[in-house]
């Protein structure tokens, strides 16, 4: 009797196991293939922009990631390394799998020669070291870490640099910075890698631009990101429509007649975007090697109605800013050697964005070289967003402006800055009208007539243009030997600025329809203990962290040994 009772209770204890079994069976079955995921932070952490679920939705085939973020590091590196695997794994959801990565750690190579060729390998591909100071059991010491990513796509590769460089900020919010901008990194390369077709960008010549020597470091980097690059001479094209995507006008210094500010006006008009960079003043350092003084004047470039209509307006002046530069100058000599000086140069300007604009948030300062202000104008069909701008402590001096040196050796006094927030990089959105509305010349008429396929076009469908102050900052500087600095780089401090980064930005946010640039807004808080309440009360936490358990497991097994007792003793 009292075999048969046990064998009936292991049958029934099997039978419940099969019913177990079967369930997490079919559980862990529907739920691979029938799952949602919920994203409980407050600022969507882990949630993709609608922008980047439509990129990866529509790969067509596998998009290969190797991280080189792997091995021992700070704390600060693993959240970044969590962080990329978090959004990685995010990817691969969306696309279904069509991300595959994979981690490495190319400090684990033990032959030094091969471990060689994989750094060198690495810095060709585009991904900058970091160097390390690592904490040991006794001291410290240097390690070299590649905190990026190469992307594979149908024998394409482009890089991805997961760290920011941003001078001026602490670790944490470096490292916050670089988590914010992973998923635009990594969907912006990737939407450049299945592009069929690469857009266009036209550098202006004919008016006295910017050189190609002066702006060859920009050019290899967008061919780098792959567009195509062309210089195109506006005085012999016939016309510009449809040729370019963007069209960079870099610091003209020779005027347009009206027949040149047509074909760029009717490049707009039919949906062609703009990048001007523009010096509204004759100002430059060279002025200043053989004299002390000079008086900037404004420069004739006959666009100024052009861009009024367009809904902003190139002040005649010269900004000077207390957050700037500095120059060495001569301040004496021992025996035949000159003894030099770094001196603040009011004229050279490090501008930031004071905005959550997508083109200008988290970036480094940009560097302004005799900058002028613009004013924004009243058109309700154009919506104005002021990309950079001056300090607190800033002014403009209108023209005519005596530059001179002996101001950089005056103590610099806040009261004699009293503008702030100067607009310097404006960017201008809508339905633009044609500067040629109703003043159609016989001249212009004619060139109409002869350009076949394109019409006269009164105004423009939705467009974007961006307007900036000043046409130094898309030029790199030029060494006493020749050689070519990389473009924001600053031989006297010997710092690179922002600006390569800022005028990518404005070129991509022009060329981007899906709005995938707008990612770069995402935010990541960054929540730090308060150190004094971590001290004060340390002692209190960590007793209740250890004591606390163990309370409650003794409740629990006081509750079931008297459970136990009362059931076993009826």
């Amino acid at each position: 009797m009292v075999k048969r009772i046990i064998s009936n209770n292991r049958n029934k204890a099997f039978a419940r196991l099969i019913v177990v079994l079967l369930f997490l069976f079919m559980l862990n079955f529907v739920a691979q293939h029938f799952y949602k995921r919920f994203d409980l932070t407050s600022e969507k952490r882990y949630t993709l922009s609608s922008s980047t679920k439509s990129l990866l939705g529509g790969l067509e085939d596998h998009v290969y990631v190797k991280i080189y973020l792997e091995g021992e590091f700070p704390a600060g590196f693993k959240r970044l390394q969590r962080a990329t695997r978090e959004l990685l794994d995010e990817f691969k959801a969306v696309s279904g799998a069509r991300i595959e990565y994979q981690f490495i750690d190319p400090t684990a190579i033990e032959d030094m020669e091969e471990r060689k060729k994989a750094y060198d390998f690495l810095v060709e591909s585009g991904i900058k070291p970091t160097n390390l100071q690592v904490k040991g059991d006794e001291q410290f010491s240097q390690k070299v870490i590649f905190p990026g990513a190469l992307i594979s796509y149908r024998g394409k590769a482009a890089a991805v640099q997961l760290l920011e460089n941003q001078i001026g900020y602490g670790p944490e919010q470096v490292l916050n910075n670089s988590i914010e901008l992973l998923e635009y990194k990594f969907a912006n390369q990737i939407k450049k890698l299945i592009q069929r077709r690469s857009p266009k960008i036209g550098f202006t010549a004919g008016h006295g631009e910017a050189g190609e020597t002066r702006l060859s470091d920009m050019i290899k980097t967008l061919q780098e990101q792959r567009y195509q690059v062309e210089m195109v001479d506006v005085t012999q094209q016939l016309s510009l429509v449809e040729k370019f995507n963007v069209l960079i006008i870099a610091q003209p210094k020779e005027r347009f007649d009206e027949i040149e500010k047509y074909k760029i006006d009717q490049f707009i008009m039919h949906g062609g975007s703009v990048l001007w960079l523009i010096d509204p003043m004759v100002a430059h350092m060279d002025s200043l090697r053989n004299k002390n003084a000079y008086f900037a004047k404004p420069r004739n470039l006959n666009l100024e109605d052009q861009l009024f209509r367009y809904g902003v307006r190139l002040n005649n002046d010269l900004l000077q800013d207390m957050r700037c530069g500095k120059i060495p100058l001569v301040v004496g000599s021992v025996g035949d050697a000159p003894q030099t000086q770094m001196f603040p140069w009011y004229y050279k300007t490090l501008v930031t964005g004071e905005n959550l604009h997508p083109i200008s948030r988290n970036l480094d300062a940009v560097l302004f070289e005799f900058a002028s202000t613009i004013d924004t104008l009243k058109n309700e069909n154009i919506r104005k967003k002021i990309l950079l701008n001056s300090s607190k402590y800033s002014k403009a001096l209108m023209a005519p402006v005596r530059v001179h040196f002996s101001q950089v050796k005056l103590q610099p006094e806040p009261r004699a800055f009293p503008q702030s927030h100067l607009p310097l990089a404006v960017l201008l959105e809508g339905e633009f009208e044609s500067v040629f509305k109703n003043r159609l010349t016989e001249k212009t008429q004619t060139l109409i007539d002869s350009i076949e396929g394109v019409e006269f076009k009164e105004k423009s469908d939705f467009n974007k243009m961006i307007v900036i102050g000043d046409g130094d900052i898309i030029q790199s500087q030029i060494g006493s030997r020749g050689n070519v600095y990389p473009l924001g780089f600053d031989v006297y401090t010997e710092r690179t600025f922002a600006n390569k980064d800022f005028l990518l930005n404005c070129i991509e946010y022009l060329l981007d329809e899906n709005q995938l640039i707008d990612t770069r807004n995402k935010e990541v808080r960054l929540r730090l203990l308060d150190p004094q309440k971590v001290k004060s009360e340390k002692a209190y936490w960590q007793v209740l962290n250890l004591v606390l358990p163990i309370i409650i497991m003794l409740i629990f097994a006081v509750i079931y040994f008297f459970r136990r007792k009362r059931k076993y003793a009826a």
